[in-house]
C-alpha cells in the first residue's frame, strides 16, 4: 500500500490494511510478491549468486571489443580510458585501468572537469589522449551519443574506439564497437561501472587470468552509487562485491574502509554502506575540485599512497558537507515560494555545480516532485535535475531540446545547459508541460509492504528478511506499518540532537528503536502509528537488532 505523509500525518487507505497474524514464511512470501518475484524464481533470487554465471558475451559486440583491445595490449599500443567524474564513471574507469595494467598494458586515463567541461565526450578531451599517443580509446559511462565527435577523431586521427556506456542511445547503428545494455536490450540494467566490469571479465577470461581482487568491489560501488536496479546480474555483482569489500586487500578500498572506521567487518556490509559512506567520498573531489584525486585513490599501488590520498579526500568531504548545509539553508526561501508548483527550479549560483545533483535528490525525497537546480557560469545556466517515478525527466526535457547547449540523462536524473537569456522562456515552457498539476501538494510517499504489528515481530524475522538483500533500487528495504505502540526511555542523540533512540512497545513486546533525522518532532505523548524497517547494527562486538522508525504520528 502507499502511505502519504502530509504535515506529520500518515494518510493511507483503510481497505489496504492487513491485520491478521503472519508467520515469518508468509511475511517473506508477501515481500517477494511485492517485488514481483514469482514462485518459480524464488530459489534463484534467494540463492543464485555465482558470479561465473554472468556471461559478458550476451553483448553482440563484446567479442569484437575484446579482440581489438587484446590486440592493442599485445602490441604494446597506448590505450586511453575516457571516463566520467561521478562515482559510477570513476569506479568504471578504475576497473579498466586496473584490468589493463594487470594484463600488461599502460593505459592513460582522462576525466573531464565538472565545472569546465561537464558530462560527456569533448573533442578537447579526446585530443588530450590522442596527443600522448593513444591508438585506442575506451569510454566508460559515456560516449553513446557523441558519435559526431568520435567519428571526426577517427577520420582525422585514425584512432580506434570501444564505447562502454549505459545511457539511452539516439541512433541504432555505429561505425565502431559499442557495449551498451540499452542499445542491445540486455535484460540487466547495468551501471556504467557494471558494463566496464563485464568488459574486464571478458578480458581476464581471454587472457586466462583470474579477475584481480577489488574489481568486483569497484563495480559494486558504481552500481549502487548510480542507483541501478539490484536485480538479475546486478544483484549477483553487488552480492559478491559487498563480500569482497569486507575482505579485500585492494589499497584504495581498504583506505576508504579505514576512513569511515571499518578496519574489519563482522559480515559483508549492506548497500547503504556504499550509499552513505563510500560513494559520497569518491564523488567529493569531482563535486568541488578535481575528480582525479578519487581515481588515484581507487587505483593506488601502495597502502601509504592510498592512506595519504584518503586523508586529503576526507578534508574535502568535510568542506563539501559544510558547503552543502550552507546551500541548503540558502534555498529554503526559494522552496517556500514555489511550494505548490508541480516543478521547483532553484538558483544555486555561487556554489560548486557538483553540489546541485545531491541537493536536488534530497529535495525530491522530501517533496516528491521534480527539482531543477542551476548555477550561472559564463552566461550559461548549468542545470542538475532529479525526479521521482511520477515524472520522466528525459522524456519531458527532450521536448525542449531547442533550448539546450548540451543535454543528457535518463528518467530520474538529467543535466543540461541553457543560455541565461533564455531562462524565463524555458521556465514558462517547462511548467506549461505540466499545467494540469499546478496546485500539486508536496508530500512524501512510502510504498509499504504490509501492516505488521510489533507483536508479530521476532528476532528470527530480521535474519529471514536479510536473505532478500542486497537491497537497493527495485529491491527496496521492506517497509512496514504498525499502530498503537508506545515509546519509552527515548532520548535525543547525535551531534545536533537530530536523532532519537529508545524502546517501543505495545504491551506485549518491546524492541529498541532508532529514528534518524526526526528534527524537532514532538509526537511522544500517548500511542503512535508509525512506518518502520528492521535494522541490524554491530556495536562493541554485539549484534543489535532494532526497529528503525521512518515516520510516526500521535494518535491521541
Amino acid at each position: 500500500m502507499i502511505v502519504k505523509v502530509e504535515n506529520n500525518k500518515l494518510i493511507f487507505d483503510e481497505k489496504d490494511n492487513i491485520t491478521e497474524t503472519f508467520s515469518n514464511e508468509n511475511i517473506i512470501k508477501i515481500l517477494l510478491e511485492n517485488r514481483f518475484i514469482k514462485d518459480e524464481n524464488k530459489k534463484q533470487f534467494l540463492e543464485s549468486f555465482d558470479i561465473d554465471d554472468i556471461n559478458p558475451y550476451e553483448f553482440i559486440q563484446m567479442e569484437e571489443s575484446v579482440e581489438l583491445i587484446s590486440k592493442k595490449i599485445k602490441s604494446k599500443s597506448k590505450i586511453g580510458i575516457y571516463g566520467d567524474f561521478d562515482a559510477d564513471g570513476l569506479t568504471g574507469t578504475a576497473i579498466l585501468l586496473e584490468t589493463l595494467r594487470t594484463l600488461g598494458a599502460d593505459p592513460k586515463p582522462f576525466i573531464p572537469h565538472r565545472e569546465n567541461e561537464g558530462h560527456g565526450i569533448s573533442e578537447k578531451g579526446l585530443n588530450t589522449l590522442v596527443d600522448i599517443g593513444c591508438e585506442l580509446i575506451i569510454t566508460v559511462d559515456t560516449g553513446t551519443n557523441s558519435d559526431q565527435i568520435i567519428e571526426k577523431i577517427i577520420n582525422e586521427k585514425n584512432i580506434e574506439f570501444v564505447i562502454t556506456d549505459h545511457h539511452i542511445p539516439e541512433k541504432s547503428t555505429y561505425k565502431y564497437p559499442i557495449i551498451n545494455p540499452v542499445f542491445e536490450n540486455i535484460r540487466t540494467n547495468y551501471s556504467g561501472a557494471g558494463v566496464a566490469w563485464l568488459l574486464s571479465k571478458a578480458l581476464f577470461d581471454k587472457f586466462e587470468i583470474p579477475m584481480k581482487d577489488g574489481i568486483t568491489s569497484l563495480a559494486t560501488i558504481g552500481t549502487i552509487a548510480d542507483v541501478a536496479p539490484l536485480l538479475e546480474n546486478n544483484r549477483i555483482i553487488v552480492k559478491n562485491g559487498l563480500k569482497e569489500i569486507s575482505e579485500t586487500d585492494n589499497f584504495g578500498i581498504c583506505a576508504l574502509n579505514n576512513l569511515v572506521g571499518n578496519k574489519f567487518f563482522y559480515e559483508a556490509p549492506e548497500s547503504e554502506y556504499i550509499s552513505f559512506s563510500l560513494a559520497p567520498r569518491i564523488n567529493t573531489p569531482g563535486r568541488i575540485d578535481d575528480a582525479y584525486l578519487a581515481l588515484n585513490l581507487l587505483t593506488s599501488q601502495t597502502s601509504k599512497s592510498a592512506h595519504n590520498i584518503s586523508q586529503k579526500i576526507e578534508v574535502m568531504n568535510d568542506k563539501r558537507k559544510s558547503l552543502s548545509q550552507e546551500l541548503w539553508n540558502e534555498i529554503q526561501d526559494q522552496i517556500s515560494s514555489q511550494y505548490t508548483q508541480p516543478i521547483i527550479i532553484l538558483n544555486c549560483s555561487g556554489y560548486p555545480i557538483g553540489l546541485l545533483g545531491p541537493l536536488a535528490g534530497r529535495l525530491v525525497e522530501q517533496l516528491s516532485k521534480p527539482i531543477l537546480c542551476f548555477a550561472e557560469k559564463e552566461e550559461l545556466y548549468k542545470f542538475s535535475s532529479r525526479s521521482n517515478e511520477g515524472y520522466h525527466l528525459f522524456e519531458n526535457l527532450s521536448k525542449l531540446q531547442s533550448y539546450f547547449i548540451n543535454f543528457g540523462g535518463h528518467a530520474s536524473a538529467a543535466g543540461f545547459s541553457i543560455r541565461s537569456k533564455d531562462f524565463e522562456s524555458f521556465k514558462k515552457d517547462l511548467l506549461s508541460l505540466d499545467s494540469k498539476n499546478k496546485s500539486k501538494k508536496s508530500e512524501k510517499k512510502y510504498s509499504v509492504d504490509l501492516e505488521l504489528p510489533i507483536n508479530n515481530l521476532n528476532f528470527q524475522l530480521w535474519d529471514e528478511i536479510k536473505k532478500l538483500s542486497p537491497f537497493g533500487e527495485k529491491n527496496p528495504v521492506p517497509v512496514f506499518f504498525a499502530r498503537n505502540a508506545n515509546l519509552e526511555k527515548f532520548r535525543r542523540i547525535g551531534k545536533d540532537k537530530n536523532h532519537m533512540s529508545g524502546q517501543i512497545n505495545n504491551d506485549d513486546n518491546i524492541f529498541d528503536f532508532i529514528y534518524f533525522n526526526c528534527g524537532e518532532k514532538n509526537l511522544l505523548k500517548g500511542k503512535i502509528n508509525f512506518l518502520y524497517q528492521l535494522r541490524t547494527d554491530y556495536w562493541n562486538g554485539k549484534i543489535q537488532k532494532k526497529i528503525q522508525i521512518l515516520e510516526m504520528e500521535n494518535t491521541e
